[in-house]
């Protein structure tokens, strides 16, 4: 619609000026052929009318001087063509009679010539001849002076008109020259060219700020893999320049950092396969190595580029420094293994606390169940630990349990093995697929290694060194069994060793 507006308001007039143009001298051409036409025409009439009349004279002569009546019939017959032929000239508007009266002067005055040498007898007649000659002459030349005051009139009319019309038409087309110069063409075209010219502009500016203000690092590769565009934050990730990157097509794969080279290097052969879809983003993490020999974390994301009418332009690429990231959640994931273990682990003994313990060991009982395994569990104590806190203080105790915790913990250290700090002086090992007699031997080992750390304790009836007594519980859990019930089971067993002077290893058998 607006190719159509345009043509019509601008190219029309244009068109209609030069249409309006071209026939101007068309009519200015036809009016000078027409008039080129008559005055071709006159002079032939006037060559026509200059013959006439030298015969005329000729035979007026002969008339005169030979005394031929043919001749002086000839000779008004002659003057009345000649007369005719002035009639038709004004009658045809036809001009240039000037000539015509000039030619015919001077055949006169060459008449006057040859009759004044004449010395013949017929003087008198010739003269009679002359006077009439001279008196139609006369009349000849107020007739010519007539018409060639008629032509003159006619010939300054056609000027004038010829001047009006170039005038008129002249005028017209200054006058377009003038409204397409001062209107026209500033309106349909010099206005929306500025218009144009101003928004191209301000989008141009737009994109710069939004390309070069940009705080990620983002280029465009061709289709030849060299690079379009690259942003002025390259510098700000990397700290090399956009120039260097340029000029360095493969200066992005040389800061790769070596160990992340093979990830680079799969994710070009994936991002750049051919008939990608447009919405079709490749993401990867990858480090490099900046100008000045920092580790930088890279988030790249790239998609395939595509132009209106879908030819391939290249790859269109985002980098985001992501080393302060990488940062933040290297710290939220040892805080979160902090919480865990503090969730988890026992502050003082640094064995599994009881929470923890419960969870694993409802875990357990349900697989036990389903698998048919025996799962083994042992409750154990310091023996007389009140007495040893009331003769050594509790300092002394919390150090007692630390000692006794590791050698818990290096006697059971199988990777299915969970040590946990039950409450107290107490502790509970749990050991999944683990046969009775296997149970008491990891028992028996776990009590001498913790005699064999010779802690002092005066105060026990069991032995004058801290010792530990255990109760063990081996069963095959089935539904009726609960982890309750084997607890009560080891509880009970522990008990037994207690009854029994201490320092001992009671195993019981579902």
């Amino acid at each position: 619609m607006k190719l159509k507006c345009s043509f019509c308001t601008l190219w029309m007039p244009t068109l209609i000026t030069s249409i309006i143009t071209v026939l101007t001298f068309l009519v200015m051409y036809t009016f000078l052929h027409h008039s080129l036409s008559e005055m071709l025409q006159a002079h032939k009439h006037t060559q026509e009318l200059t013959k006439k009349i030298e015969r005329m004279v000729s035979s007026t002569l002969n008339a005169t001087f030979l005394g031929s009546e043919e001749g002086f019939l000839e000779a008004v017959n002659i003057s009345n063509q000649i007369h005719d032929d002035i009639l038709l000239i004004e009658k045809n508007d036809m001009y240039n009679t000037a000539s015509l009266f000039d030619s015919y002067e001077q055949l006169y005055k060459k008449l006057i010539s040859a009759v004044s040498y004449n010395t013949e007898n017929r003087l008198e007649d010739t003269k009679a001849a002359l006077e009439a000659v001279k008196v139609y002459t006369d009349t000849l030349e107020g007739r010519m002076n007539e018409l060639n005051e008629y032509f003159n009139k006619r010939e300054k009319e056609a000027e004038y008109t010829l001047l009006a019309m170039m005038l008129f038409f002249g005028s017209l087309l200054l006058f377009i020259a003038l409204f397409n110069g001062f209107y026209l063409i500033p309106r349909q075209v010099i206005r929306p060219l500025e218009e144009f010219a101003a928004a191209l502009q301000e989008n141009e500016e737009k994109y710069r700020i939004v390309a070069n203000w940009t705080h990620d690092w983002e280029y465009w590769v061709g289709m030849d893999k060299n690079i379009i565009f690259v942003s002025p934050s390259v510098q700000r990730v990397t700290g090399y320049t956009q120039k260097e990157f340029m000029q360095n097509p493969s200066l992005l794969a040389n800061i790769i950092y070596p160990e992340d080279i093979p990830i680079w290097q799969q994710h070009v052969y994936e991002a750049h396969l051919p008939n990608r879809p447009e919405e079709d983003a490749q993401e990867v993490e990858f480090r490099i190595v900046r100008k000045d020999g920092d580790i930088v974390y890279i988030d790249h994301i790239c998609r395939p580029v595509y132009n209106y009418d879908g030819t391939y332009m290249g790859v269109r690429v985002a980098n985001r420094d992501v080393t302060h990231k990488m940062a933040i959640l290297a710290e939220l994931k040892e805080k979160n293994h902090l919480l865990d273990t503090l969730a988890t682990v026992d502050g003082l003994s640094g064995l599994y606390n009881r929470r923890y313990f419960n969870e694993v060991f409802a875990r357990e009982i349900e697989r036990t169940k389903r698998t048919g395994n025996i799962l083994s569990i042992i409750m154990c104590d310091i023996d007389h630990f009140k007495l040893y806190n009331d003769t050594y203080g509790h300092q002394k105790g919390d150090a007692v349990i630390k000692q006794v915790s590791d050698a818990l913990k290096s006697t059971f250290s199988r990777a299915i093995d969970i040590v946990a700090r039950y409450g107290g002086e107490e502790f509970v090992i749990l050991l999944p697929s683990t046969p009775p007699e296997e149970v008491k031997k990891l028992a028996e080992q776990a009590r001498e290694n913790v005699a064999k750390l010779w802690i002092e304790h005066s105060t026990s009836k069991a032995a004058p060194f801290v010792t530990m007594s255990f109760g063990a519980a081996c069963c095959t859990p089935d539904i009726s069994l609960s982890g309750d019930k084997l607890l009560k089971q080891a509880d009970d067993a522990l008990y037994e060793s207690k009854e029994k002077g201490r320092n001992r290893v009671t195993v019981a058998e579902c």
